[in-house]
């Protein structure tokens, strides 16, 4: 009788995530800035990790073009390093994205493997050809480097960091050193509403200092299990109750967002912690300009 019970419990269960992980929803947040003079609207694309949500993307492009987005983010992970057969996806998606509004991308974790780390040489060869795809549709690659966008409510600058591979080892607290944005990336922009690319959101109060309006992040996939009124369990690094694991962070005016993702990857769990789409509306208002306590 237990033994009957527990495979139930167990096919429940890998029923239900099968599921959850065909889903996505829509998480729409807003923030008000002297730096724009109408609404700038941007949607977040992060950790794709080649998933497919209905043919050819089909329902995740439908979702991205009712938003009408100014501008479209992509802080990192839209493959899977290792799935070279899946990086066509991905690329395809890319090319369908330009055709809705500006795309904006840095590398996150699993393309800086590539780029950077020992792997196999047809892994290697089939990322430079999906890198040509990207460029060749217009996606804006933005690693170590900045890019001004001339938008309806004004001028935005987009900046995006290339985080070194040691700040996603397993089991360790992830660190950076304190001047590594400032070495890469120089000053932020300080008329222009600064926007920060940055896969990883650990570093979430020194993207703030380093003087980002907007900091769009994830890596975390929310935690991959997610309990009501506690948040994230684990990290995809495997520490527990990370801080910064999903949703909106506020630092003396400064906006942090850290998305849920879209995809997953070796483990495929998704609990209480769907999918996400984020929106991010950008709304114009007077005053005078934000500053970050040191």
């Amino acid at each position: 009788m237990v033994g009957f019970i527990a495979a139930a419990v167990t096919l429940a269960y890998a029923v239900w995530q099968r599921q959850e992980l065909k889903k996505f929803e829509v998480t729409k947040y807003e923030m008000s800035t002297e730096k724009v003079n109408k609404d700038v609207k941007l949607v977040v694309i992060s950790d794709l990790h080649s998933f497919s949500y209905g043919k050819e993307n089909v329902r995740l492009l439908d979702a991205v073009m009712a938003q009408r987005p100014d501008l479209i983010l992509i802080p990192g992970d839209l493959i899977v390093s290792a799935s070279m057969d899946k990086y066509d996806i991905s690329a395809s998606l890319a090319e369908k994205l330009v055709g809705i509004a500006p795309v904006a991308f840095c590398n996150g974790n699993h393309e800086s493997h590539v780029q950077q780390d020992i792997i196999k040489e047809e892994i290697r060869q089939a990322y430079q050809h999906y890198c040509k795809r990207l460029e060749k549709a217009g996606v804006v690659i933005l690693n170590n480097r900045h890019k001004c966008f001339q938008l309806p409510g004004g001028r935005v600058r987009v900046s995006g960091v290339e985080l070194p591979l040691t700040c996603y080892k397993k089991w360790k607290k992830p660190r950076l050193e304190a001047s590594y944005l400032k070495n890469h990336l120089g000053n932020a922009g300080e008329k222009d509403l600064q926007i920060l690319l940055a896969h990883h959101p650990a570093f979430a109060l020194q993207y703030a200092r380093w003087g980002a309006d907007i900091t769009v992040c994830g890596h975390n996939h929310g935690g991959l299990i997610r309990l009501p009124g506690i948040g994230s369990i684990v990290s995809p690094q495997f520490m527990l109750f990370p801080k910064y694991d999903a949703g909106e962070f506020t630092f003396a005016g400064r906006k942090v967002y850290i998305s849920r993702g879209l995809g997953t990857h070796t483990l495929h769990i998704r609990i209480f912690n769907r999918a996400e789409l984020a929106v991010i509306t950008v709304r114009p208002k007077k005053g005078g300009k934000v500053q970050v306590k040191k």
